[in-house]
């Protein structure tokens, strides 16, 4: 594994043989006592920018550098705050071998890379917070803007905070939303969808879109609704798959039977959607694009398709979004230069939030047109009220557990109670 000083060296090495356009701020002229910190990251979703961007994670990063270099002003930047920056993203190279293969493994692993910062997702902020790989910023913010935490959106940033505390703060984040293809809704003679749809809408429409061949063999379905789960059903009709505060199942209360049967209908009755579950969803992505579903739910980062446009979920009896966290910036434990790190930190936070396809933060998001010119106005529209009704999206725990059962025994054919008394016992063990 590199350590600081390789990572430095190797830097200056490749932007003195004049490999890529961008040069590290470890290269830029500083003060002598400026301080010298490393930022390593994953590739995460956020980090590709739909109709936007065909540029890499590794090409995006400099450019964040770089731009926070450029706001000289900014008093969290390199200039003010008396420090350079040199990003490194962690690919499969870097693992070590054999990989980890366990949370433990990969916390002693990400525990002995010599960083500073650290970009993370919500689920390795629980384990690498609870194992005191990275640490908790309560402090670094109580001693600084005490308001910093209301700048994001509350979901959000609960997210990245476990029973030890808040360990990262949020970059961006990840809507779920109504993907349509634009010239088949053309084809047809519909307009497009649009923040007027319900749940009506959304099965008249995927009646209309869904094709059949002579001998009723569907040849173009009109939804794909589970690609990330039914959480928005189960939301959108005010029912949860597990209370949050007793953790029992609540599958058999009347609210979560009609989410289901809504789900089951979609599959089945109305047959608009393939009643497929597990690894057979993901197979869809095969088809060609004259036959994909004509509409989809997924999110914005994720299975993003350039002839399809973006709208918000169809309401149910309330309008609910399932929203997932990506990416946060969290501080190694082992850096020595903690303050100065956290300077670096919320410099990082303000630059990225325009280079991700969703902020996290609400400033942001408000701004969301001037920052993603590439979203259509309507898209804009659609995302940032999606954003005012989102809910944290989590597929980890009993929970996601119990949802999977629930879109296997759904797409399967089985009976609403046969499947709700499945996942309730999934839940059990």
């Amino acid at each position: 594994m590199l350590t600081r000083r390789a990572l430095l060296a190797s830097a200056a090495a490749v932007a003195a043989a004049g490999c890529g356009p961008f040069r590290s701020s470890s290269d830029l002229p500083s003060g002598p006592e400026a301080v010298a910190l490393t930022w390593y990251t994953f590739s995460f979703s956020g980090l590709f920018v739909p109709n936007g961007s065909f540029e890499q994670p590794e090409e995006r990063l400099p450019k964040m550098v770089a731009a926070l270099e450029e706001d000289v002003e900014n008093p969290n930047g390199p200039a003010r705050g008396n420090y350079s920056l040199s990003p490194r993203l962690i690919g499969f190279d870097d693992y070590p071998e054999p990989p980890p293969r366990n949370d433990d493994e990969f916390a002693e692993w990400i525990d002995s890379i010599d960083t500073d910062l650290l970009s993370i997702s919500p689920s390795m902020a629980e384990s690498l917070g609870k194992r005191g790989v990275i640490l908790p910023l309560e402090r670094f913010i109580a001693a600084d803007e005490s308001d910093l935490v209301e700048t994001f959106y509350p979901y959000v940033l609960d997210q990245f905070r476990t029973e030890g505390g808040l360990f990262a703060l949020p970059i961006d984040a990840d809507p779920l939303m109504l993907n349509y293809n634009v010239a088949y809704f053309a084809a047809q003679g519909m307009p497009p969808p649009d923040e007027s749809w319900d749940w009506g809408d959304l099965v008249e429409n995927a009646v209309k879109l869904t094709k059949q061949d002579e001998d009723g063999n569907v040849t173009r379905w009109g939804l794909m609704p589970h690609f990330h789960g039914f959480w928005w059903a189960f939301w959108q009709n005010r029912a949860e798959v597990v209370d949050p505060v007793t953790g029992q199942c609540r599958l058999q209360e009347p609210a979560a039977t009609e989410a289901m049967q809504f789900c089951y209908d979609l599959l089945h009755t109305h047959r608009v959607a393939p009643p497929v579950a597990g690894r057979e969803v993901w197979d869809l992505y095969s088809l060609p694009p004259d036959v994909f579903p004509a509409m989809f739910f997924s999110q914005v980062t994720r299975e993003h398709r350039y002839e399809y446009r973006l709208a918000e979920l169809p309401r149910g009896k309330v309008r609910s979004v399932p929203v997932s966290a990506d990416m946060g910036l969290a501080i190694h434990a082992r850096s020595g230069q903690t303050e100065v790190a956290y300077t670096a930190l919320k410099g990082l936070l303000q630059t990225m939030q325009r280079f991700v396809a969703v902020p996290a933060q609400i400033e942001a998001v408000a701004r969301l047109g001037e920052i993603r010119p590439s979203f259509l106005p309507e898209e804009v529209a659609a995302i940032q009220r999606s954003m005012e009704h989102g809910r944290a999206l989590t597929w980890g725990g009993g929970a996601g557990h119990a949802m999977q059962h629930i879109v296997d025994g759904l797409a399967h054919g089985d009976e609403v109670a046969t499947v709700a008394n499945d996942a309730c016992s999934a839940l059990e063990e």
